[in-house]
């Protein structure tokens, strides 16, 4: 009898224990918190979605790669348990061996090292184009690989169990900074048999998408107005045999329900037939965060928002291979006729004028420093109009007789339209982009600007079909060489297979068939820049290496290979929710957003998680 007391005891203690850890109500589920982030990402490949800021955002909830940057810059392991840098006795390379932690795919598959060398296999494809090919070149034969002069499968990073990496580095390998590249979103796992079964779907899909993060995603489809939902992922950390821990142990909330197809504020936005907006749901308590506001409604609501630095910078990319951009003079003078400031006032919100490219997170030699800081002013941040008259007349080029200049930017479907524009309300992108027109056309170019969906951006940007595009220029690394090194051909991640009869086949190569790097999506080729990148690939000293990358980014931007017009900033309010964080990419983190007495607004959450099944696929 008294042993039966003694274990009953025991499992009433357990079972107290077990349910003191948790913050889930009755329901069995957890807060639903309903978020609106502004426009919609319709691509969700962490190897290649970076045109667009929003989509940064959604990639950290879903995804967790080997490491992360706290918010300071400080590297800290994520699926990374543990890992071990050596010399091999045997053949003198130095490597690195990366334990990964037990943790699942969000259909319950387990994740292995197999997964993580298929990812950095498929950015080194010569036949797949990622900006974050660079962040590998450290691994021993990656660049040639990339180059297409070897194999994907020859080079050094490989599985040695089913939960050990074994990685080969090159002779002059930064570990350090190969480290810090393991915490970018570009780099996380991936699912081999999702992609080759989904090629087109994978990752625009949530019925395809198959992810390792805190958050599954629950409902995502290409209707640009459509709700995303983010639900917790049962699998993530969690041990699924024993099936002891709580269910929000690590992550608290049960589902992020991103709305995308409110008009933000009916005062200033015009939108048929609109009876609720994003303010009305906000005072209802019905939208318990906002970001992706535009000043407009911030200034009409007085809104009060908090401020951090985003990870990109938005702007235009000019399409080199067009004759008439084809001058540096000339893209130089479209860049330096714009006023800065004044987009940056347009914007509003804390936004700043982009006087050079990368923004602030970004190391000039190591955490601590920044790179934008050292850089100081690379552009002029007011308008140079009589600079950018004489630039024009020395290119030799005459602006009326060229046609239509095409500016694309990515149009907000709810709240940009002429309704909209007359109530006072414009999105960045549809702003800085009517400004421009109005600039240029002092020049005498005849502009016209085109507001066009997330998914024809995409096509364009891929394709070339454009004069001007409006992008959100991200950073992939912390380390400013990887972010400017896209620019110059065997560093920007892109190839072309030459075969004989192609009219750039050569045969003086001596093969019948090789692949030649490609310049950055742009066109931009300048040999003096690629000179810079491959002499900063080559030094070792930190402080040496810089200068030759601040001098990179000077020429890039003088040659016009990119025109950064204001640095992104992510402004957010937030009620009743406590455990938001912010990330190094500027980002906000929801695996311990807490919702206060979220069961009075939740009243409709009924459905267990138990009840919801997901088919388990083999890895």
């Amino acid at each position: 009898m008294k042993r039966f007391l003694a274990l009953l005891l025991a499992l009433t203690f357990s079972i107290f224990c077990f349910v003191g850890c948790t913050k889930i109500g009755e329901d069995g589920n957890g807060a639903e918190i309903d978020v609106y982030l502004g426009t919609k990402p319709l691509n969700l490949d962490p190897a290649i979605a970076y045109t667009d800021e929003n989509a940064v955002q959604i990639l950290n909830l879903i995804f967790e790669g080997l490491f992360r940057l706290n918010a300071n810059g400080k590297l800290e392991k994520a699926l990374c348990k543990k890992y071990e840098v050596y010399q091999n006795a045997r053949t003198g390379i130095k490597e690195m061996k990366i334990t990964i932690n037990t943790t699942h795919w969000s259909d319950g598959s387990e994740v292995q090292a197999n997964d993580i060398v298929y990812a950095w296999r498929r950015i080194l494809d010569p036949d797949f184009n990622s900006p974050a090919a660079s962040m590998l070149y450290a691994i021993r034969g990656a660049k040639s690989a990339k180059l297409g002069e070897t194999s994907i499968y020859d080079i050094g990073v490989y599985p040695s169990s089913k939960n050990t990496v074994v990685v080969e580095f090159e002779d002059n390998a930064d570990v350090n900074e190969f480290l810090c590249n393991l915490a970018s979103p570009a780099l996380v796992p991936l699912r081999e048999n999702k992609i080759s079964t989904y090629k087109d779907t994978w990752s625009r899909s949530s019925t395809d998408l198959s992810t390792n993060g805190p958050f599954r995603v629950r409902k995502f489809s290409s209707n640009p107005t459509e709700i995303l939902v983010l639900q917790r992922s049962k699998y993530y950390k969690l041990n699924i045999v024993t099936n002891t821990e709580a269910a929000d142990k690590f992550v608290t909330p049960y589902r992020i329900n991103v709305h995308f197809d409110l008009p933000a504020d009916l005062t200033v936005v015009y939108l048929k037939g609109a009876q609720e907006s994003v303010m009305t749901k906000y005072a209802a308590k019905e939208l318990f965060y906002l970001s992706g506001i535009t000043k407009a409604v911030a200034d009409a609501n007085s809104l009060k928002l908090k401020t951090i630095d985003a990870s990109s910078t938005f702007s235009y990319i000019f399409n080199c291979n067009k004759s008439y951009f084809a001058d540096a003079k000339v893209r130089y003078a479209l860049s330096v006729a714009l006023d800065r400031e004044h987009m940056a006032e347009l914007v509003g919100m804390g936004t700043e004028a982009a006087t050079s490219l990368l923004p602030s997170m970004v190391f000039n030699t190591k955490k601590g420093t920044s790179f934008r800081k050292a850089s100081g002013d690379v552009l002029p941040a007011t308008s140079q109009l009589d600079e950018a008259k004489q630039l024009i007349k020395e290119s030799g080029i005459n602006p009326k007789s060229l046609g239509q200049i095409e500016v694309y930017y990515r149009i907000d479907p709810v709240n940009d339209s002429a309704g909209s524009d007359r109530l006072g309300n414009q999105s960045k992108e549809r702003a800085i982009a009517q400004y421009t027109k109005t600039v240029w056309e002092e020049l005498g170019f005849n502009v016209v600007v085109r507001g066009v969906g997330d998914a024809e951006m995409e096509t364009r940007y891929n394709n070339g079909s454009y004069d001007v595009m409006a992008i959100d220029f991200s950073v992939v690394s912390p380390y400013a060489f990887y972010n400017l090194a896209q620019f110059a051909r065997e560093y920007s991640g892109s190839s072309k297979l030459v075969m004989e009869g192609d009219a750039d086949f050569d045969k003086s190569v001596g093969k019948e068939r090789y692949y030649i790097s490609l310049p950055h999506a742009c066109g931009y080729i300048s040999e003096a820049f690629e000179e810079l990148i491959e002499n900063a690939h080559k030094e070792t000293n930190a402080k040496a290496k810089a200068q030759i990358l601040h001098d990179a980014e000077k020429l890039l931007l003088e040659e016009g290979g990119i025109c950064p017009l204001v640095f992104n900033k992510t402004n957010y309010m937030s009620q009743e929710i406590s455990g938001l964080k912010t990330t190094f990419w500027g980002t906000v983190d929801f695996k311990k957003a807490d919702l206060k007495n979220y069961e009075k607004y939740n009243f409709a959450n009924t459905t267990s998680e138990n009840e919801e099944t997901t088919q388990t696929e083999t890895n």
